[in-house]
C-alpha cells in the first residue's frame, strides 16, 4: 500500500521543469504552495469544523478533510508547479534498514515525548482537555482509531515531510531552515488541541523525522512510524482510562 501510493504521488512530470522558471516566478510558486499547506487545515479547517462539538462523525469529516489537503497539493503540484508531489525520489534500501530505522525513530519519539513533558516539570499548566476529548471518542471504535492513525501517518508525513521539506530546502537554498520551519509548521497546526506539551512534542517530532527524511529520502518509514506512535499512544490512553489510572 505505502509503495503504490508514494508511486503515485512521484510519478508525474520531472521536478527539473520548475528549475527553468525565473527565480521570482518559481519562488513565488514555491511560496503559494507552502502557504497552502500550512494553513489548509488551521483556517479552511476552522471555518468548516468551527462550533462543531467533538463526535465520532466530526472526526471522520475532519480526517477526510485532510486527506482532500492531500489531493490538492497534489494537484497544485501536478498542473502549477508541473512538478512531482514528492520532489526527492524515494531511495531504495535493504530489509534491515526498515526495522532499524522504525527503532531509531520510536525511540527518539519517546525521547521527544520526555522533553515535551519538561515544561510541566517546572509547574507550567497544560490544557489536555481537548486532546483527551478526542482521544476518547477515538479509542472507543476501533475501526475509527485505525482510520484516524493511518491518516495522521499518511496525510502529516506526505504534506509536513513529503511535500514541504524539499520545497522549504529549495526556497531558503538551506537544509537547517526547511528542517525548522517545517518543524514549527506541522507544531503550529497541532495548536488547535490548546497543549504545550502537545506543541513541544510534534516540534521535536518534526524536526526529528525533516531531518530523516533529508538523509534518507524515504517517507514509507515515516509514514509507519508515524502512525504506529498514534496508535500506542491511543492504546495506552485507552487501557489507561479503562483502568482509571487517569480521569
Amino acid at each position: 500500500m505505502f509503495f503504490w501510493i508514494t508511486l503515485a504521488l512521484s510519478k508525474t512530470p520531472s521536478p527539473l521543469l520548475m528549475d527553468r522558471l525565473t527565480d521570482n516566478r518559481r519562488n513565488i510558486i514555491l511560496i503559494v504552495g507552502i502557504l497552502f499547506a500550512f494553513l489548509y487545515y488551521p483556517l479552511l479547517g476552522h471555518f468548516v469544523f468551527y462550533g462543531q462539538s467533538h463526535t465520532l462523525r466530526i472526526a471522520f469529516y475532519s480526517r477526510l478533510f485532510i486527506w482532500l489537503e492531500v489531493a490538492l497539493l497534489f494537484c497544485y503540484a501536478r498542473w502549477v508547479e508541473k512538478s512531482s508531489f514528492l520532489l526527492w525520489a524515494e531511495k531504495s534500501n535493504g530489509f534491515w534498514f526498515y526495522p532499524a530505522s522504525f527503532a531509531a525513530l520510536y525511540l527518539l519519539s519517546i525521547g521527544a515525548g520526555i522533553v515535551s513533558k519538561i515544561p510541566l516539570a517546572f509547574g507550567l499548566h497544560d490544557n489536555q482537555q481537548v486532546v483527551r476529548e478526542m482521544a476518547v471518542i477515538v479509542t472507543k471504535n476501533m475501526p475509527m482509531m485505525v482510520f484516524f492513525c493511518l491518516t495522521a501517518g499518511f496525510t502529516e508525513e506526505l504534506i509536513f515531510r513529503g511535500y514541504l521539506v524539499p520545497r522549504l530546502e529549495a526556497l531558503f537554498k538551506n537544509k537547517s531552515a526547511s528542517v525548522v520551519v517545517s518543524s514549527l509548521m506541522f507544531s503550529l497546526v497541532h495548536y488547535h488541541y490548546f497543549s504545550i506539551s502537545e506543541t513541544i512534542f510534534t516540534f521535536c517530532i518534526g524536526v526529528v523525522f525533516a531531518i530523516y527524511y533529508q538523509w534518507y529520502r524515504n517517507i514509507k518509514v515515516l509514514i509507519f512510524t508515524h502512525a504506529f506512535i498514534d496508535f500506542v499512544s491511543f492504546l495506552i490512553f485507552g487501557y489507561a482510562q479503562a483502568h482509571h489510572l487517569i480521569k
